[in-house]
């Protein structure tokens, strides 16, 4: 029963009550809209579904050992038959299989069954079903896993054996050498000897909320831990290269008060509900979570707290202020490096670590008016790096958009923690996006960019520039991939983001000392391919696969459309792309939706293929065209990935430069597509897409129709800092940071809270909202709730029992959204009993 539907609400006073509906408005005079079995076909396009269809999409190398004859790599890919592994030649730029697949599926089968593993469904004729296939770097021996076995062939006779294995211990971080691990235990920090299990203390003085490497409560997965049992690595801890140091944080929570979060309907089966009390700031409160850091010698013992130079800072970076991350080490100088950001995001710094005395010194620093970046998208690497020159000398590459495009510069570090620069890396009217490769032997830095090649600035393009001072050539940088399309090079995502999603940095792609990289690229409209070229000047060596999509065209999937058109400024170019409806409408006339994030922090309109096939956030695009609506997903002013002018356009008020830009980019497209009509206009988002969602309906009631916000951030005053450097900096009334009174929220915040915005709804507004989500706490909708009650509006809601911040994505979630679209948008009667299953990505290779 779709219980928040007002058609149903009509018809029982007590569930208008839970409905939260102040009044419930006829719906349009029924059209004929989807069935059932067009919600089918659009689930068969939801992402996970979509990318599961597509085959060699890309190639990820495992670069064979220096000492065997051949040079080259080996990867896997999808065979006719399953899983295959074969080995790139780079001699005679051809491939080869690996070894007999028929043959090895045979015997890995028969080793299986001799140990005891259940063969379930598993084809095994072939390597289907099992996960980490993997080869040793001489192709002597294959190695894999399946049902809590670990099997070990040999590739020259196919003699496999197959033993149980006890899956890994959480919670540890392995040293570089990989003969110790850092671990947490009841507030403190220990590292164990992983050949004899022998535990050492590091702390001893750690206490409940005054803990060494503890998650944080604010770390957005503590209800999670909490209810499973999850275990966690210690908190922003890293090893040093020698495996001797070990560099983590003391949390200190003690003052900070609890939020709750209601565990209505327990998990377990339980009819008492359950409160999970997380210790968490507030925007405004007077205490802060504390951080401090200490260097901790795990082979002398003792430790050293890591102490700023306050008299040398930048305004505004403290210690906490250090989480932007450990940047590299210089065991011979005896220095940790790391990046350091102060509050509001104002002032970034590269900070030097004396590991013996564990004094902090500032040696390059960045401020702006605005914010300072390290990235010009938030959740990837810093672009910065360490360096050294042909004589050793210490230098840094710092990334700054200081003129108003981010780029590279060369700093010279000096022995006394200072630094000089010494010249540009790259320069001009683009953007420097993430450093790929450092090649310090021939003193190339290869990264990939944005904006410098004619036509589309978001299509990523790989460079290679010389930081060795003498050839500092105002900015010169060689381009190694010519055609127009967004090559694949990912760069590695910052610590906290590898533990949350369980992203793994990714294999070097590129190989200076052999002269070669690989390079995957597509477009929005054409599958990927992958080649060979070379590092010199970036020809084409061979083409080593080619992704076949064709499962996922029979599937259904219609590839969209992508083009620039004008902001509202009448002036700024901005892209969107277009996904076509697939399912004819009465009038031929179809309403629009458009998927939104907009977010300061990422961009997300489709710039590949696989971004138009996979993309989760806004999710389903494909699956609604498919439902018989107008798809739009466009980047606006606002977000990343262009200039900082581009980028800061309405400071602090992103939000709604972004929302007018949308507005303008539909009308745009109706223009040049007759079939959509945008008189009906839906919007759809999560996260800070539920944000700009809902912003969107309520500041342009004139134009959009129909709005599902889920997970919104309706009111930055009302949730933990950390905002700030988007928001801009929270002004009280007294001139500072911390309320004077329990309901005070920021003056320089005031056009931020949409909240304020509740008056204006017009249209018919659908709020979703999970219970445990920790990222964006359930408060927020209440808020937004209230002020619409306030405001004596209608409006719809969506409760998710037990569900996080990922609730969105799920199927049931997914369907409600249709249904709320297919009603009020479509004006027609959705299918009931409708469901789906998303099949689940399989860490194959």
């Amino acid at each position: 029963m779709r219980a928040y539907r007002s058609r149903w609400a009509r018809g029982a006073a007590a569930s208008a009550l839970v409905l939260g509906l102040a009044a419930t408005a006829g719906s349009a005079q029924e059209t004929a809209g989807p069935d059932a079995d067009d919600y089918q076909a659009a689930a068969a396009l939801v992402e996970g579904n979509l990318l599961a269809l597509l085959r060699n999409a890309d190639v990820t190398p495992h670069w064979l050992d220096a000492d065997l004859e051949a040079t080259g790599f080996w990867y896997g890919r999808d065979g006719d038959s399953g899983p295959e592994l074969v080995v790139f030649d780079l001699e005679t730029q051809s491939r080869r299989p690996a070894f007999d697949h028929a043959r090895m599926a045979a015997s890995i089968a028969e080793a299986l069954a001799g140990a005891g593993a259940a063969a379930g469904e598993r084809d095994e004729a072939s390597l289907e079903g099992l996960l980490g296939l993997s080869l040793t770097d001489d192709l002597a021996t294959l190695t894999a896993r399946y049902d809590l076995h670990r099997v070990t062939c040999s590739v020259a006779d196919f003699g496999c054996e197959a033993k149980a294995i006890t899956p890994p211990e959480p919670g540890l971080l392995p040293s570089p050498d990989g003969a110790r691990a850092a671990f947490t235990r009841d507030d403190n920090l220990f590292w164990r000897d992983l050949k004899n299990g022998l535990e050492v203390g590091l702390t001893h003085d750690g206490k409940p909320y005054f803990s060494y490497g503890k998650w944080p409560d604010s770390s957005l997965l503590t209800v999670v831990a909490r209810k499973t049992g999850l275990r966690q690595p210690p908190y922003l801890s890293s090893w040093s290269p020698d495996s001797r140091y070990l560099l983590a944080p003391r949390i200190d929570e003690r003052l900070l008060e609890a939020v709750p979060f209601v565990e209505w309907v327990p998990t377990d089966g339980s009819r008492r509900p359950v409160v999970h009390l997380l210790r968490e700031p507030v925007a405004g409160d007077e205490d802060e979570m504390g951080v401090d850091w200490f260097l901790f010698d795990t082979e002398k013992g003792g430790r050293v707290e890591v102490e700023l130079d306050g008299a040398s800072l930048p305004e505004g970076i403290d210690t906490p202020g250090l989480g932007g991350g450990v940047i590299g080490w210089d065991l011979e100088r005896n220095r940790l490096y790391m990046l350091g950001f102060a509050y509001a995001g104002k002032s970034a710094a590269l900070v030097a670590v004396d590991i013996e005395s564990g004094k902090a010194t500032p040696v390059v620093w960045e401020t702006n008016e605005t914010r300072v970046e390290a990235n010009t998208h938030m959740y990837n690497r810093p672009n910065v790096r360490l360096v050294r020159g042909p004589n050793d000398e210490r230098r840094v590459l710092w990334y700054s958009d200081r003129t108003g495009w981010g780029h590279l510069y060369l700093y010279e570090l000096a022995g006394d923690d200072t630094a000089d620069l010494v010249g540009t890396v790259t320069e001009g009217d683009w953007t420097v996006l993430d450093i790929i490769h450092v090649d310090e032997g021939g003193q190339q830095v290869y990264f990939t960019g944005g904006g410098r090649e004619p036509g589309d600035p978001y299509l990523r393009h790989l460079y290679r520039a010389s930081f060795d001072p003498a050839e500092l050539r105002g900015g010169e940088v060689t381009l190694l991939t010519a055609n127009e399309a967004d090559h694949h090079f990912e760069p590695a995502p910052v610590p906290m983001m590898q533990v949350l999603f369980g992203l793994a940095p990714p294999p070097p792609r590129i190989r200076p000392d052999l002269g070669v990289f690989l390079d995957t690229y597509s477009t929005v409209d054409r599958p990927p391919v992958t080649v060979l070229r070379s590092t010199e000047d970036g020809k084409v060596l061979a083409e080593v696969e080619k992704a076949d999509a064709s499962a996922l065209f029979e599937a259904g999937f219609v590839a969209p459309e992508r083009r620039a058109f004008v902001a509202a400024d009448g002036e700024t170019e901005v892209y969107s792309v277009y996904f076509a409806p697939q399912r004819e409408v009465e009038g031929g006339r179809h309403p629009v939706i458009d998927a939104v994030y907009g977010g300061p922090q990422v961009f997300v309109a489709p710039r590949n293929f696989i971004q138009a096939v996979g993309a989760r956030n806004p999710a389903a695009e494909p699956a609604l065209a498919r439902l018989g609506f107008a798809v739009v997903v466009t980047d606006g002013r606002g977000t990343p990935g262009r200039s900082s002018a581009f980028r800061d356009a309405g400071y602090p008020e992103f939000t709604q430069v972004g929302v007018d830009d949308h507005v303008a980019v539909i009308r745009q497209w109706a223009d040049l597509k007759p079939e959509m009509d945008p008189e009906r206009v839906g919007i759809y988002g999560w996260s800070w897409g539920g944000t700009f969602t809902a912003q969107a309906i309520l500041s342009r009631p004139d134009f959009y129709d129909v709005a599902v916000s889920g997970a919104g951030v309706y009111d930055y005053a009302a949730i933990y800092p950390g905002f700030e450097a988007f928001t801009g900096p929270a002004v009280y009334s007294d001139g500072g940071r911390t309320r004077t009174r329990p309901d005070e929220a920021p003056k320089s915040w005031e056009p931020l809270d949409i909240t304020a915005m509740a008056g204006n709804l017009e249209g018919r507004l659908l709020i979703v909202y999970g219970d445990m989500d920790e990222n964006v706490p359930p408060a927020q909708a209440f808020r937004l709730v209230d002020a619409l009650i306030k405001a004596n509006k209608p409006y719809d809601l969506l409760y998710l029992p037990n569900r996080n911040h990922g609730g969105g994505a799920e199927p049931y979630a997914l369907l409600r959204t249709w249904d709320y679209f297919v009603e009020h948008l479509l004006g027609a009667e959705p299918p009931r009993d409708v469901t789906f299953e998303v099949k689940p990505a399989a860490t194959v290779f």
